[in-house]
């Protein structure tokens, strides 16, 4: 399988839950799509107006297909994780998320055709990034990276994304 039918793949996987747009730009940077989702979950009591709590969870995934995954790829996710994606698009400007944020993922997904380095894959496995707001009240965010090397028919991601690797591989899908 290529990278690209992977991706295809992926984008049909993800398009019943998610929104998607093809291709999406941060700054002049392209990445080949970008899916959002967002569900939130409610506990009242007899009536909707008796509302005992509520959560809204959120992810962002952005997908890149690449001939192979540089560190300038790690630091460019990492600046737009930073200084757009955050700030923008989970706080839209403000200083906390809205009321009732409990958690938001942001997810990169490099697929790249000819294989990783060993320093890349180094670097991609401690890479961290987490925010907590106002002490954990208004939730958290996490970064989590993960690349499809089609090359060694590899999955591979940061810990953060340990689950997603262990998902992917169970399917099979490389």
């Amino acid at each position: 399988m290529t990278g690209f039918k992977l991706f295809e793949r992926l984008l049909d996987s993800y398009q019943s839950s998610y929104d998607i747009a093809k291709p999406f730009a941060i700054n002049g940077d392209v990445y080949d799509a970008y899916a959002s989702f967002h569900v939130t979950s409610a506990k009242y009591v007899l009536m909707k107006r008796a509302e005992l709590w509520r959560a809204n969870c959120f992810e962002h995934t952005f997908f890149r297909c690449t001939e192979a995954v540089t560190m300038d790829d790690l630091t460019l996710f990492h600046r737009h994780v930073t200084d757009y994606i955050e700030p923008e698009l989970i706080r839209k400007g403000r200083k906390y998320p809205e009321k009732d944020h409990m958690y938001t993922y942001i997810t990169g997904i490099f697929i790249c055709e000819n294989g990783v380095s060993v320093h890349v894959k180094r670097e991609l496995r401690k890479y961290k990034y987490m925010k907590n707001y106002f002490l954990g009240i208004r939730g958290y965010t996490q970064a989590r990276l993960l690349v499809f090397d089609m090359k060694d028919r590899k999955i591979f991601g940061n810990p953060a994304a340990k689950e997603l690797v262990k998902g992917y591989n169970k399917l099979g899908i490389i």
